[in-house]
């Protein structure tokens, strides 16, 4: 009998294996995000390169990662990479107001409908934290409505119902925080409604505007819609989440592609070109509760305090605006939403041709992914992810998507098992490679009777 997928694996990856018994020693569970854990042992990546890892053992990998959803170009685009070399002589942080802050913000409120003004942060969990709070103070009330699924970064407010399962609780949070915090079902807007003539006490909704982990659970203008108008009627400011959507789905964001106006927005990821990096933007008179000015005209006004030792520091400034300069043309955005479908497409006839319940599904640059779902007499084909309860859509078999998920990196691609997000570097060549590299896994998963 020849080599399972995880003794293949095993040696395969050896030089990772070493790492990563060092890293189990130093960091809880062995890593650095929730998301790089993996069964046996994560990889290790020593360079990038367009849409292509190199690991430590020496291995190529055709990349689906994106940097966690931040890179809209590829690895090192030319661009960013100028413009951060140039930048990284003349300092990183100034501890100082400086241009280059200036022409950031000029491309965000061009790109943004909504960015009447724009407070820099360092990453998308400050953004929503930012968000939150403003809702508070414009509107005198204290409560937190958000949709299962829908992930908003892990501070108390935001962080219950973000992840499978879903109505499990999140330790480490009083009761009182918990009590402030509405979970609807995605997509209901009977009981959006039904919280919101019942309680007055509704600071706001957020949402991530595509469906809650950049479409894990898919949400349209359908939806949304009609959420902006009751919102509006109850006086409740509407969040949309873009620090996944905002550059990528179109240069406007999700809000831009739909025609629809939130209150506040929150950005973060492609923003910064691949640094960190996060703003709010929205209207006027919540964002001025961030301003010393409107408390002097006012006493009685509430200001939020905001430092923040890296806002709009100036290297991920450059990066920015390089990134927003490429990305307010469209054509990146075209073209990973081309090769997306085209790589759903291939995925859905293999899925069929191979006879199994698996489904691939998504919307724009996404590329989802659900393992033995159980629903027999449904082709890859005919999944509707509206049509299946969306408790199944972040579930799947586990056991299968750890052994496709070490498969695949033996097959030369490196994709999380939740699925894949494009970039603009991915060619035609990586589509196939990665088709060839599922049909591989596939015939390696039924040699060893998991499929």
């Amino acid at each position: 009998m020849g080599e399972t997928i995880l003794e293949r694996y095993d040696r395969t990856f050896s030089v990772d294996r070493e790492f990563a018994r060092r890293a189990r020693s130093l960091f809880p569970d062995g890593v650095t995000h929730d998301s790089r854990r993996m069964d046996p042992f994560p990889v290790y990546i020593e360079s990038a390169a367009g849409s292509h890892k190199r690991g430590v053992g020496g291995l190529d990998l055709i990349d689906y990662w994106a940097g966690h959803g931040a890179l809209l170009l590829g690895h090192n685009p030319q661009p960013v990479v100028e413009a951060v070399t140039r930048q990284i002589a003349r300092g990183t942080h100034y501890g100082a107001s400086h241009p280059l802050e200036l022409e950031w913000v000029d491309l965000v409120r061009e790109l943004v409908p909504c960015a009447q003004r724009v407070r820099f942060v360092n990453s998308g969990t400050e953004a929503t934290l930012m968000a939150v709070r403003l809702a508070r103070i414009f509107t005198g009330k204290a409560k937190v409505l958000k949709f299962a699924g829908h992930f908003h970064g892990w501070h108390d407010a935001v962080i219950p119902a973000a992840r499978f399962p879903l109505d499990e609780g999140v330790s480490g949070i009083p009761q009182a925080v918990l009590d402030a915090t509405i979970v609807c079902p995605p997509n209901d807007i009977d009981a959006v409604a039904h919280h919101l003539h019942g309680d007055g006490d509704i600071a706001c909704v957020i949402l991530e505007p595509t469906g809650g982990m950049f479409g894990t659970f898919p949400m349209n203008r359908e939806f949304v819609e009609p959420l902006r108008q009751l919102t509006a009627e109850h006086g409740v400011v509407l969040i949309f989440d873009e620090v996944v959507t905002g550059f990528r789905v179109a240069p406007g964001g999700a809000q831009g592609l739909y025609g629809i106006m939130p209150d506040l927005a929150t950005l973060a990821k492609i923003l910064g070109g691949g640094l960190p990096c996060g703003a709010v933007v929205g209207r006027s008179e919540i964002m001025d509760h961030l301003s010393a000015d409107r408390q002097r005209e006012s006493p009685q006004a509430k200001k939020m305090p905001h430092p923040g030792t890296f806002n709009a520091n100036p290297l991920s400034a450059a990066a920015g605006v390089a990134m927003l300069k490429v990305a307010a043309g469209g054509w990146a955005q075209q073209r990973i939403n081309a090769a997306a479908a085209r790589l759903r497409e291939g995925l859905v006839d293999l899925f069929d041709r191979r006879g199994l319940d698996w489904a691939v599904y998504g919307e724009h640059s996404a590329v989802k992914l659900l393992l033995g779902h159980g629903l027999r007499d449904v082709s890859a084909a005919q999944f509707d992810p509206y049509q299946c309860d969306f408790r199944r859509l972040a579930g799947g078999d586990p056991n299968l998507a750890r052994h496709l998920r070490c498969a695949l990196l033996l097959a030369g691609v490196d994709m999380p098992v939740s699925g894949a997000l494009l970039m603009a570097e991915h060619s035609d060549e990586d589509i196939d490679h990665t088709l060839a590299s599922f049909a591989q896994a596939i015939g390696w998963m039924e040699d060893d009777g998991f499929v």
